[in-house]
């Protein structure tokens, strides 16, 4: 188990409700060792205005924790569907 702050990471569908609900639509985690800010929108016309704003190669390094969660965790579910975040 891997613990950050009051967030368990391998729960990234609670850490993401927990983190919306206590900080808003927009959330901006910094400061996490060896790893570059993240920032996490929870608003659908956000996220359109993001998507549509980038470059056509766009760099979207990948996420431990959602990987994990993805292609080892809920493998059954997601299968070889990337889902809006490719990881």
């Amino acid at each position: 188990m891997s613990l950050l702050g009051n967030y368990r990471i391998e729960e990234v569908d609670q850490v993401s409700t927990r983190l919306c609900s206590e900080y808003g639509r927009i959330v901006k985690v910094s400061g996490l060792l060896n790893r570059p800010d993240m920032l996490f929108v929870f608003d659908a016309d956000l996220i359109e205005q993001v998507f549509r704003s980038e470059d056509a190669l766009p760099h979207r390094p990948s996420m431990p924790s959602l990987d994990a969660w993805k292609h080892g965790i809920k493998k059954d579910f997601f299968g070889e569907l990337p889902g809006v975040i490719a990881v």
